[in-house]
């Protein structure tokens, strides 16, 4: 189980990563078979699965995003802490309160991820 001081600097690093805009350092959370699902991927891809797989695909998606947005701003909101998950609750880009469920493998590297946006 995920203990709550690792939970919070896991979830620090996460955010600057994202935030500074460091496509390598974001990357590095998932594992190279990574699944991730994001009703955004389904708009910008036109795939109504809205994933992708693999981190080469992941890649792809990132680098829009980072290209799309001028800045990227996380305000965390809550973490939950599951077994072998963590759901990140925060205001993302668009400034709507997203959830973000992040389900690690053994050596802690995301190996799926479903993310969640309100409407």
């Amino acid at each position: 189980m995920l203990t709550v001081e690792k939970t919070a600097d896991y979830v620090r690093r996460w955010v600057q990563a994202f935030e500074s805009k460091d496509l390598d350092r974001a990357l590095a959370f998932y594992t190279d078979d990574v699944v991730f699902h994001s009703p955004i991927i389904a708009r910008v891809k036109h795939d109504p699965s809205g994933t992708v797989r693999g981190k080469a695909e992941l890649r792809a998606y990132f680098l829009r995003g980072f290209e799309v947005f001028d800045h990227m701003r996380f305000e965390v909101l809550d973490v939950l802490r599951g077994v072998d998950s963590i759901t990140i609750y925060y205001r993302g880009v668009t400034g709507k309160p997203v959830a973000e469920v992040l389900f690690f493998d053994a050596q802690g590297t995301v190996r799926e991820s479903y993310v969640h946006y309100a409407a």
